[in-house]
């Protein structure tokens, strides 16, 4: 199954229902998004359905709430959403990146060093192999 890339209203959603790491209620994510967002319990459960849809979420109803079960999980979808910004917006270039990384974003020494531990991860990797 290909999996899409999703507008921000429903990757709001989706993450809403990563974070609780279970089955939701349509009641639960109503709330939520009110509560974040001021949205309207319409568009909440017009985009659910568009999930349900897209097959993003499994959808069940009991009693007076439907249930939502995720289909995608986070991980799943971030990469898809990084191989996309990888290859689209950086041409699949590594160098690319890194430049963009240094000269956007303020990189904290804990950052560094994780990026300096994951290089060191590859090499030894490319060792073994």
């Amino acid at each position: 199954m290909t999996i899409k890339k999703l507008p921000q209203s429903e990757l709001k959603i989706m993450k809403f229902i990563w974070k609780s790491d279970s089955k939701v209620t349509s009641r639960d994510i109503v709330l939520g998004m009110e509560q974040k967002y001021q949205w309207k319990q319409t568009t909440t459960l017009t985009l659910l359905s568009r999930l349900v849809v897209k097959r993003f979420l499994n959808s069940q109803k009991i009693d007076k709430y439907t249930h939502y079960e995720v289909l995608i999980k986070e991980k799943e979808y971030i990469g898809v959403e990084t191989r996309d910004f990888f290859r689209n917006i950086h041409d699949s270039s590594i160098k690319s990146l890194l430049l963009s990384l240094h000269e956007n974003i303020n990189l904290s020494k804990d950052d560094i060093l994780l990026i300096e531990e994951w290089i060191k991860n590859l090499k030894e990797e490319e060792k073994d192999v």
